[in-house]
């Protein structure tokens, strides 16, 4: 192989290295929620990318049975990043965070980083953690 041969190819695989590196960035999240005092319902895990969506429309949510004191939700395939989760039991089973008639959660609910608001949810900056390109996990209670 002569050295223009070489360097084509080596051209070639940084183009490839270059392109696919995102796809090859996504690892696990591992959200290790505790504090679950009451062992039935779901345990619903929300996870968002910036303050725009926060508390709206999450990117990935999942939920895992609430029959411990404490229960691993994991996401796969998370890109590198910053995120913010935001987290409830849903004792009830009814999909939904319950409140009484002021707004204030009835149900156990918390936010990485253990991150709390003054009158009402915290704010993203408040919440939000980097993701590396490695497995991540990240530990939080329920209020």
């Amino acid at each position: 192989m002569n050295a223009t041969k070489i360097q084509k190819s080596l051209f070639a695989a940084a183009v490839c290295l270059a392109v696919f590196s995102p796809l090859s960035q996504a690892a696990e999240l591992s959200i290790e929620v505790g504090n679950i005092t009451e062992l039935k319902g779901t345990v619903m895990v929300a996870l968002y990318v910036n303050g725009e969506t926060w508390l709206g429309k999450p990117a990935q949510g999942f939920g895992a049975p609430a029959n411990a004191a404490k229960v691993i939700v994991k996401f796969a395939d998370v890109p590198a990043g910053t995120y913010a989760a935001a987290i409830f039991q849903d004792i009830n089973g009814n999909g939904k965070m319950d409140s009484n008639v002021i707004g204030i959660p009835t149900e156990p609910f918390g936010f990485s980083n253990n991150a709390m608001g003054s009158f009402g949810p915290p704010k993203f900056d408040a919440a939000k953690f980097v993701m590396a390109d490695t497995a991540t996990t990240i530990k939080l209670d329920l209020n």
